[in-house]
């Protein structure tokens, strides 16, 4: 490279490591307030509980004004949260993403500088690895947000058994929904059926507890049975009828999932057999040919 880009990037190497002192510096300062942290939250991956301090500062400098820039997105990111039952902001997210861009981005320039490669291929590694960091922490979001809903899915119809089991023996719904995150191994499924709970208890209706409940799993299979619910007791329905054919309902959605993803399975096999198989086996096949013309002197005929 020339000695102009080794002078811009001499300046962008300077403005970083400036601005992280100075973050780092304020981080001193103020990282000993912020006790209630939510991105110290031990369910979330290191690229947040790692630099709880520093995303929530840069939350305050760049996180909310991206999330005012990206409404739309940014209302994807509170869906993911919700789903994730995460007490994170979208703002929070935003602010992760720059941080480690901005790390990892740095961390592409200084690999392609001990390279000495040109300017051309710095610069495709910043982006490439900037874009890379970006992604990093709302991938990650969202991969909390569909391992929660899997647990929950898969829960779900053994819970809704034992509770309508539990009514059928003489409880009402709220003991009976008492009797099952009492008695059930802690997961995502019992700690909202516990917040219902809470809900039924300060006074809440039941209508209006299962339809919360429903906009926080987000569902389909939920939603719809809490609709049956709503639909059957303002009929006059049997609840507990209900709840036992939703439950098999449910049961039979699983299993059509199941199949789906079976039947998917040929499909998604082609591509690693066509990336590493199909190669392996033309070169076995075609190598042995090839060093045998060579041998033979016939090369140059071809």
């Amino acid at each position: 490279m020339d000695e102009n880009a080794y002078t811009l990037l001499a300046r962008i190497l300077s403005f970083l490591s400036a601005f992280l002192l100075v973050l780092g510096i304020k981080f001193f300062f103020t990282g000993r307030k912020m006790t209630d942290n939510p991105c110290s939250d031990p369910r979330l991956p290191f690229t947040f509980r790692g630099f709880a301090n520093e995303i929530r500062i840069l939350r305050e400098i760049c996180g909310n004004e991206l999330k005012t820039l990206f409404p739309g997105k940014s209302g994807t990111i509170a869906r993911d949260l919700n789903l994730a039952a995460l007490r994170l902001d979208p703002g929070d997210v935003f602010a992760a993403q720059f941080l480690w861009a901005l790390l990892i981005g740095v961390c592409g320039v200084v690999f392609m500088l001990l390279l000495e490669m040109d300017l051309s291929f710095i610069l495709t590694a910043l982006f490439v690895s900037g874009f890379a960091g970006w992604l990093i922490p709302m991938v990650q979001i969202q991969n909390l947000a569909e391992t929660r809903q899997t647990s929950i899915r898969r829960a779900l119809p053994f819970s809704i058994d034992l509770i309508s089991s539990a009514m059928t023996a003489g409880l009402d719904f709220s003991a009976a929904v008492r009797y099952y995150v009492e008695h059930s191994e802690v997961c995502p499924l019992t700690q909202e059926f516990g917040i219902t709970l809470k809900m039924l208890e300060l006074g809440n209706n039941r209508n209006d507890a299962l339809k919360a409940m429903a906009g926080r799993l987000g569902l389909d299979e939920f939603r719809s049975l809490v609709n049956a619910v709503i639909q059957g007791t303002e009929m006059g329905a049997s609840i507990t009828d209900t709840l036992r054919v939703n439950a098999e309902e449910m049961r039979r959605v699983r299993v059509a999932a199941a199949e789906r993803k079976a039947q998917r399975a040929p499909s998604l096999m082609m591509i690693p057999m066509a990336l590493f198989i199909m190669p392996s086996v033309f070169i076995i096949i075609f190598v042995p040919i090839y060093l045998r013309v060579q041998s033979s002197g016939m090369s140059g005929m071809f």
